[in-house]
């Protein structure tokens, strides 16, 4: 049976026991504490945001669950090798696996993250988990990018929803290209994909913003930890735009190494500058063009809740 609006939280619930039984299936092989970084989910923004794109095309719940499951793994071990790469101690308000162990133990668990992921993919089907790996190929294409871009002001907003577009949306585009594929119902058979992405952009775009305007017990990790790792972001990007405003961002940004209040001072220079609002309203444009396809899907009633978390996605606070 197709996923409708009251089944959904159903649903998330039996993600998180899929996952939950995962990591009972390793536990026995590396450990409770290891096997629940492997599956332990977050805010599961990724799942709902499946689950209501598959109801809003008539997939059938399981496989639709399967995909959310598939998600959750993947972007887990995303996680996990991406703290390592940031050195980040805290992921969820909890350390990291990367403190608590080493790089070498995060490392694996990402890969053994990713395997799980893939498991879930082939279960689908074959296809399913041919794109898979292509999504992970993307992504892995946009943390490098981003790696390589690390401390560089020669960024263009472009280049910049690139990246965003393989680290986080091509994930996201996996779902909605699955989910398009399992619809019984005719729908324009690109939408779902390009949907998908612009959600996962979108997710990256607020949570840049997030991360100069979000303290640690609300976000559940490092503050500012782009500026420690020295990313620029779009508010950062708006700034350097703006004649009237490059040099001073540049004073605070080439400050930043040796000023402990480096991030507060960006931060009330960015949200005083406009251009954490100015970051938001590119994000409002990802919103309108989300909507437009929205409309287009087949099953309405479960359209409109997708519509309505998608409004969510933007407006979030956590």
């Amino acid at each position: 049976m197709p996923i409708s609006l009251l089944k959904v939280e159903d649903c998330l619930a039996r993600v998180r026991a899929g996952l939950e039984s995962r990591a009972r299936r390793i536990e026995g092989r590396v450990g409770r504490e290891l096997a629940a970084f492997v599956s332990r989910p977050g805010k599961m923004l990724r799942s709902r945001f499946c689950l209501l794109l598959g109801g809003a095309l008539g997939v059938p719940q399981d496989k639709a669950e399967a995909a959310s499951r598939a998600l959750e793994l993947v972007h887990n071990a995303s996680l996990l090798h991406d703290d390592c790469v940031d050195a980040a101690s805290l992921r969820r308000s909890c350390p990291t696996p990367n403190a608590v162990y080493n790089v070498p133990t995060a490392l694996l668990l990402g890969d053994l993250a990713f395997s799980q992921g893939l498991e879930e993919a082939v279960d689908i089907s074959p296809n399913a988990a041919r794109l898979l790996v292509t999504a992970v190929r993307e992504m892995t294409v946009g943390e490098l990018q981003e790696e390589f871009l690390k401390g560089s002001v020669d960024l263009s907003v472009d280049a910049y929803l690139g990246i965003c577009s393989r680290k986080t949306g091509a994930l996201f585009e996996w779902a909605g290209a699955v989910l398009s594929e399992l619809s019984p119902f005719p729908h324009e058979q690109a939408d779902p994909p390009r949907l998908a992405s612009a959600a996962g952009i979108l997710l990256q775009l607020v949570d840049d913003i997030h991360d100069y305007t979000l303290p640690e017990r609300s976000s559940g990790k490092d503050e500012a930890q782009d500026l420690k790792n020295r990313r620029l972001t779009l508010p950062c990007l708006y700034a350097l735009q703006d004649p009237g405003s490059r040099a001073a961002f540049l004073s605070l940004w080439d400050r930043a190494g040796a000023d402990p209040r480096a991030a507060a001072k960006i931060s009330e220079f960015l949200k005083d500058g406009g251009f954490v609002r100015k970051a938001r309203e590119k994000g409002r444009e990802f919103v309108d063009s989300m909507t437009a396809m929205i409309r287009g899907l087949p099953c309405k009633p479960e359209s409109a809740e997708l519509a309505f978390f998608v409004e969510l996605l933007a407006k979030r606070e956590f």
